[in-house]
């Protein structure tokens, strides 16, 4: 068997995932067993063995997390959002690793952790082939180390770029030092924008990359024909007003109505739908408010 091992960087995927569901015209979320699928065949392909012998033993999700009093704050959503993710990672059999984050949104030796984990998992368990969802530079070192060992790394980047609501641009890029180091470069993002044009197996393996929700709360029982289309027109501490398709006043809506999102997730112009509140002293509001489902 080929003994395949996952590591991510779990900001850096949140970030991608998060580009293919609000800027890509995918606007859907990456699925991880999805994910973990084509890992298995483009392993498979890279070391001439048939896919059933290529196995993902071990997964690992590093990322830091805010504290629950800093979450709080935040509003119910957040911790839903927290609780999704832990979902979807208990499903996958993936080994979730949190640091706390300091309260500007910074972490702080996640990378160090992930590398030292990876390295011993790897003594002990003897992969094959690691696999890196990672951009940084800062785990070059990581990789010379596996080779050491004789194991195979494989590196899963993506290059990003989108202009934000505030007319600057965005851009994601991988480390070319990393992957100069790496045994496979897998560039996603070049995958994804021609997965059309696979071959057979391939393409069969890319079907379930894309999942058009994440986890998400109850609907409450309202009919789909409720909830109305707007647009975030702004955003505060806890609260942020929507500007509804067509005419009509903004509507306001505060953090805790969300019902499938972080308000970290939340950006100026995203399109949402909500359903109608009752009035305020702001002016209408939402009673909840919900991401637009992918057409």
């Amino acid at each position: 068997m080929t003994k395949i091992g996952v590591f991510y960087d779990g900001n850096y995927f949140d970030r991608v995932s998060k580009y293919y569901r609000h800027h890509h015209e995918k606007r859907a979320w990456i699925s991880m067993p999805g994910l973990h699928d084509y890992i298995r065949y483009r392993v498979a392909v890279g070391e001439n063995v048939d896919m059933r012998h290529c196995q993902v033993i071990d997964a690992h999700y590093f990322r830091g997390r805010f504290s629950a009093q800093k979450t709080k704050e935040k509003g119910d959503s957040a911790f839903f959002y927290d609780r999704a993710i832990d979902d979807i990672l208990m499903r996958e059999n993936v080994m979730a690793h949190y640091l706390p984050m300091n309260f500007v949104g910074k972490e702080k030796g996640i990378d160090v952790w992930l590398a030292l984990e990876a390295f011993e998992l790897t003594i002990y368990k003897k992969f094959d082939v690691v696999v890196l969802i990672a951009s940084d530079s800062d785990y070059i070192p990581l990789v010379r180390k596996l080779k050491t060992l004789g194991t195979r790394v494989m590196a899963l980047n993506w290059f990003i770029s989108y202009e934000g609501e505030d007319g600057y641009s965005r851009e994601t890029r991988p480390s070319q030092m990393l992957l100069k180091e790496v045994n496979y470069q897998l560039i996603m993002s070049e995958v994804i924008d021609e997965m059309d044009e696979a071959e057979d197996e391939e393409r069969k393996h890319l079907s379930g990359l894309f999942q058009r929700r994440r986890d998400q709360s109850p609907r409450a029982g309202a009919a789909e024909s409720a909830w109305k289309i707007g647009f975030i027109e702004s955003l505060y501490a806890h609260y942020g007003f929507i500007r509804p398709e067509g005419l009509g006043k903004n509507v306001y809506f505060r953090y805790v109505t969300l019902d499938d999102a972080s308000p970290d997730e939340l950006e100026k112009g995203m399109e949402v739908s909500f359903l109608e509140g009752p009035e305020t002293q702001k002016g209408p509001s939402a009673a909840k408010v919900r991401m637009t489902s992918a057409s």
